[in-house]
C-alpha cells in the first residue's frame, strides 16, 4: 500500500477503535450484558490490527506498514503489580487475585473509570514493552496487554472463537468474580477492562506519535 493508503486504514482503525471504547464506557454494568462483551471484544480487534507484528505468521501490524521503527515509539504504561505474597500470624498467606477494576457509581448507574491522559515522562516506555510486558501481575500470575488482546481477538470471538486459551490468560480470566445490583460480570468484560485501558493508552499513542492519523 501506498502511504496514504496505510493513512486511510489508520484513520479507519482508529475510528472504530475510539466507537468501540465509547459503547464499552457508556455502558452500565448492570445493564445488557451482551451488549457490554461485545464492546469488550470490539475494543480488542483494532489494537490487535495496529499492534501485533508477527511476519513469521504472516501478521504485519498496519503500524509497521507506516513506520517499521514503531514499536520503539513511547506510551503510557502503569502495570498493576499487587503485593507479593506473604504470611501473616498463623501461618495465613495473603496475596491479591482479581482482576483489578475501577468502578463508578452514580445516579445513572454503575461503570468502569475510564483512562485519563498522563503527561508525565516518567510513565512513557516503548510500545513493545507495552505491548509484550507484564500489564497485571496478580502476584500469582502475570499477563502482558499482547496475552489479553490476543485471546480477545483471536480467541474468545472478536475476530474468531474457540477455546484455545493460553494458560497465562485462563489463570488471569477466573480470578476474582465482580457483581453489581446483584448481576455478576461476566469474566470477558473484567479482563476487558484492561483492554480498554490499553485502548485509551494506544489512541494517546497515535496522537502523540502520528498525529497524521
Amino acid at each position: 500500500m501506498t502511504r496514504e493508503e496505510v493513512l486511510t486504514k489508520l484513520r479507519t482503525t482508529r475510528h472504530r477503535l475510539e466507537g468501540a471504547l465509547e459503547r464499552f464506557y457508556s455502558h452500565n454494568l448492570s445493564g445488557d450484558p451482551i451488549a457490554l462483551e461485545a464492546a469488550a471484544l470490539d475494543i480488542s480487534v483494532p489494537i490487535r490490527v495496529m499492534v501485533h507484528h508477527f511476519p513469521g505468521k504472516g501478521s504485519i501490524a498496519l503500524l509497521h506498514q507506516l513506520d517499521p521503527d514503531f514499536l520503539n515509539k513511547p506510551i503510557h504504561f502503569s502495570p498493576v503489580i499487587a503485593p507479593a505474597p506473604r504470611t501473616l500470624a498463623f501461618g495465613t498467606k495473603t496475596m491479591a487475585v482479581a482482576i483489578p477494576v475501577n468502578i463508578m457509581m452514580s445516579d445513572r448507574g454503575t461503570s468502569f473509570i475510564r483512562y485519563h491522559a498522563d503527561n508525565s515522562a516518567g510513565s512513557r516506555v516503548p510500545l513493545r514493552d507495552w505491548w509484550s510486558g507484564i500489564c497485571w501481575d496478580s502476584g500469582t500470575n502475570q499477563v502482558s496487554n499482547k496475552d489479553i488482546v490476543l485471546a480477545l481477538a483471536n480467541k474468545e470471538g472478536g475476530a474468531h472463537a474457540d477455546d484455545d486459551l493460553s494458560a497465562k490468560y485462563k489463570a488471569a480470566k477466573v480470578q476474582g468474580r465482580l457483581a453489581v445490583n446483584g448481576k455478576p460480570i461476566s469474566d470477558v468484560v473484567r479482563i476487558g477492562s484492561l483492554v480498554g485501558i490499553a485502548g485509551d493508552e494506544l489512541l494517546e499513542y497515535l496522537r502523540d506519535n502520528f498525529p497524521e492519523c
